[in-house]
């Protein structure tokens, strides 16, 4: 074997290698986090663990701006590197992490000072898990810089270290602060805690390459490519979190606290497909600037999710309700419908949210405002059907197939209209 065949074999193993690193850290970290959720199931009543469980939800929806900056860091850097320009990534991350620092300030203000208004409309016992979430959102915001430019690098070793440290931080502490009697109020201190300790460790670990510098990243460009992936990202978010939200609106307090534990499990398959995304984007990014076709990358990452989906689907109906009615309890023991409807509907959205990330690495926006139009169907769907947890699940299903028939349809299209620029190409 000549030493060229030999150099992309070992970029793939590394590749193989470190993606499944990261898979396995995330599912570590996921299952980590599960058990803290179960924990708080368990030992808070369904109300207390419903206003626990918003607080995350609110996480999640500040999280299309953190993966915003993710992803804007990770296609940049990712590109200057492979041109042999690391300086130009340096620079950029730099600039990043000062624009994520003012955001998070400003979104932890807003969440802080509104936090009576957001207590009364999300029908918490107190306002101040909201001040003390908002105090962790600047860390939240700036680690994810410093995880895209890992994410980039292809530094999957250390990207997977960061998961495992945030679970660790906030398993541990979230178990001692609930079980010390602080409830609520405890498990938010240490979600904010977990952001802090990430942020430092990501920090470290992501440093500077003090390589060359062209000064090639035009910022308007990378302004104009974070606007394309906000499109792709609060599509995602609304399409994620909207349900909780409308539970938590319209449903008992004890309702939607069940409601919440159906969604905790059936998210599984999300998370689980987003450790796939976080490899096939960087990947995808360097493929394409090198000129090499990455299309392999995504029917592969589909197929992987796909299988993710099914597993989880078919583990909720065999065991979800049995597994919850014994950690949480006899009111979560007949779930297990519920988790394995939710696992699909989630495993539809999941395939959507990867095809329209790796079309991102191309700059390709369309199958993001696709999304985008499937989740503000759910939305609609979801406030004119929600007279219990099956409506809002069926709600969910109906919109998240719409979006698949759309992107394939948009698919075929497309090859269609590459295949007549080539023949017409050909003729000339």
């Amino acid at each position: 074997m000549t030493e060229e065949r030999r150099a992309p074999a070992a970029g793939a193993g590394r590749l193989v290698a470190g993606g499944s690193m990261l898979a396995g850290a995330m599912l570590v970290a996921n299952t980590g986090n599960y058990a803290l959720n179960l924990f708080l199931g368990r030992v808070l009543t369904p109300a207390e663990f419903s206003d626990a469980n918003l607080m995350v939800t609110l996480l999640f929806t500040l999280t299309s701006v953190a993966l915003c900056l993710q992803m804007v860091a990770a296609r940049f850097v990712a590109r200057a590197d492979a041109s042999g320009f690391p300086g130009d990534s340096d620079a950029l991350v730099r600039r990043l992490r000062r624009l994520a620092l003012w955001s998070g300030v400003v979104a932890g203000v807003a969440l802080a000072a509104g936090s009576p208004l957001w207590s009364e409309l999300f029908r918490t016992a107190s306002p101040w898990p909201f001040v003390v979430l908002a105090v962790g959102v600047p860390f939240w915001l700036v680690q994810a810089v410093g995880r895209g430019t890992l994410q980039a690098r292809l530094a999957f070793p250390a990207l997977a270290l960061s998961f495992l440290i945030e679970m660790v931080t906030r398993v541990g502490l979230g178990i001692a602060l609930v079980w010390a009697g602080f409830g609520v109020i405890g498990a938010t201190v240490a979600l904010s805690v977990s952001f802090v300790v990430t942020c430092a460790v990501v920090s470290a670990v992501a440093r500077a390459s003090n390589g060359p510098v062209s000064g090639a990243i035009d910022p308007r460009e990378v302004r104009a490519y974070a606007g394309m992936v906000s499109i792709l990202l609060v599509g995602q978010i609304i399409a994620n979190n909207s349900d909780i939200l409308v539970s938590k609106a319209v449903f008992a307090p004890a309702d939607a606290g069940v409601y919440a534990a159906v969604a905790l499990v059936g998210r599984a398959v999300f998370f689980l497909a987003w450790s796939v995304a976080t490899v096939v984007f960087p990947v995808a990014v360097r493929r394409h600037a090198a000129g090499e076709d990455a299309s392999n990358v995504l029917r592969n990452g589909i197929v992987i999710v796909t299988a993710i989906g099914l597993v989880c689907a078919v583990g909720g109906f065999f065991w979800g309700g049995p597994v919850l009615g014994v950690v949480l309890g006899p009111a979560y023991a007949e779930l297990s419908v519920p988790i394995a409807a939710y696992a699909l509907t989630t495993t539809l959205f999941a395939i959507g949210n990867l095809v329209a990330s790796y079309h991102l690495s191309r700059s390709r926006t369309r199958p993001s405002w696709i999304l985008l139009g499937a989740a503000v169907l759910q939305v609609v769907l979801l406030l004119v059907w929600h007279g219990d947890m099956a409506s809002l699940i069926a709600a969910q299903g109906v919109a998240m197939s719409v979006l698949l028939i759309v992107l394939a349809g948009n698919a075929l299209v497309s090859a269609a209209s590459g295949r007549r620029i080539a023949a017409e190409g050909g003729s000339a």
